[in-house]
């Protein structure tokens, strides 16, 4: 048994806690945000949970604060495992890794799953397509990127998650519009590289969920999204698990099992962004932890594979137990949409269980007074709809009574209000 690990959790995400239940390692040391919202459970006692300590950093992302921290805990305590769920935990953790010498994937690997220059960079010296990409250090410098790879391009911060500060940027105006705005201040303030990609028109994007045991894929699932997700925060959008005999389903495997490996994943669970374009397959991103949103329910309903689960049980150098039972049909997992202000009318569950056929389960995230603020990503949503189609053909009518049944009313700080 693995007697400490130490999890990393940011403001945004918290470790999944119900996996403590398991009780597969004595004790856990939470390293958090100061300012996190997150509640952990009491451990130790008459509890199956792990004996627990909590103790706060001012950001996760600063190795050398974090690695201050673990090392006075590991003064008293030695650490075994260090495990970080939430993508900007994921260089720290392999920076620990590196540095105090304890298993896992290392600060080589961490970075090639993290810094969306170096994944790319990597995934283009293996011969896999992608787009291609520059790094510039100033958001001044990306007009001279844009014009070097060629217009339209879309803009990231080299290390970022959630489409966070995702762009397309068409030209070199609004590249320097972009550069002097909010967005472009706050990465200068922050000296945050950019990651300047070269535009590429798609028809389809996929997303390969595995799980990774010894360098092996043990389990992987495909699915694909109802549209790319850039810039549809507030709309509908989600995605639906395709079945083995999809005619995209060998391929989108292959490519995303070979970058997965190609950028050096051995032991863990991986979510592998790609598209399909007019020369095939292109690998948009990858990250080496569960993905958000309702993806990983999703496969639990599609496959009674647990990812949070499996990367627990790799996190803590154990062999994960899956029990593959897939189900018939075709799993969809649905992000109801949001905007920003508060929230003064919005369809009950009730109504949305009533009025959507082939409905496995929901969860509402948010409710009537909440106030959204406008710091939105790819997994913003007040709630999420898994339902169950035959075919394809029958996702587009569901969708359809979905949108019939769903309706959000958002008082703005003017007061007026948004339909």
């Amino acid at each position: 048994m693995t007697a400490h690990a130490v999890v990393l959790t940011t403001v945004r995400r918290a470790f999944p806690f119900r996996l403590l239940d398991a009780a597969s390692v004595d004790h856990v040391t939470i390293v958090a945000e100061a300012g996190h919202p997150h509640h952990f459970p009491d451990g130790g006692g008459a509890s199956r949970l792990p004996t627990m300590q909590v103790i706060e950093v001012d950001d996760i992302r600063d190795t050398t604060q974090v690695l201050v921290a673990v090392r006075r805990v590991a003064a008293s305590r030695p650490v075994d495992r260090i495990i970080s769920p939430v993508e900007f935990g994921v260089p720290t953790a392999g920076f620990l890794r590196s540095s105090l010498g304890i298993p896992g994937d290392s600060y080589d690997v961490a970075l090639a799953f993290s810094d969306k220059f170096l994944m790319k960079r990597r995934l283009i010296e293996a011969g896999l397509k992608t787009a291609q990409v520059q790094r510039v250090f100033e958001p001044t410098d990306v007009p001279k990127a844009g014009d070097s790879l060629g217009w339209p391009v879309v803009v990231k911060p080299t290390f970022g998650a959630l489409c966070m500060d995702v762009t397309r940027i068409d030209g070199p105006e609004a590249a320097r519009a972009w550069a002097t705005g909010p967005t472009g201040a706050r990465l200068r303030a922050e000296e945050m590289p950019v990651a300047v990609e070269q535009y590429v028109a798609m028809d389809r994007e996929f997303h390969v969920d595995a799980v990774l045991h010894e360098g092996k894929v043990l389990f992987a699932a495909v699915s694909i999204y109802f549209d790319p997700l850039l810039g549809r925060i507030d709309d509908f959008d989600g995605s639906w698990i395709v079945p083995p005999d999809h005619p995209d389903h060998d391929e989108a495997l292959e490519v995303a099992s070979r970058a997965t490996i190609e950028l050096g994943l051995r032991d863990g669970v991986a979510h592998v962004e790609l598209y399909r374009s007019r020369d095939g397959f292109r690998v948009g991103e990858a990250a080496c932890r569960p993905a958000g949103g309702g993806i990983v329910e999703a496969i639990s309903h599609q496959h009674g594979v647990d990812l949070w689960e499996a990367f627990w049980s790799l996190g803590l150098g154990y062999t994960p137990a899956l029990d593959v039972t897939s189900t018939d049909g075709i799993v969809v997992n649905v992000n109801l949409p949001i905007r920003p202000g508060r929230i003064v009318e919005m369809s009950s569950e009730e109504e949305i269980r009533a009025a959507i056929p082939g409905l496995i389960d929901m969860r509402m995230t948010m409710s009537v007074g909440d106030v959204v603020t406008s710091d939105l990503n790819s997994s913003s949503t007040p709630g999420v709809v898994f339902f169950r189609a035959r075919d394809e053909a029958e996702i587009a009518p569901t969708m359809a009574a979905l949108r019939r049944a769903f309706r959000l009313e958002v008082e703005p700080t003017d007061g007026s209000t948004i339909v």
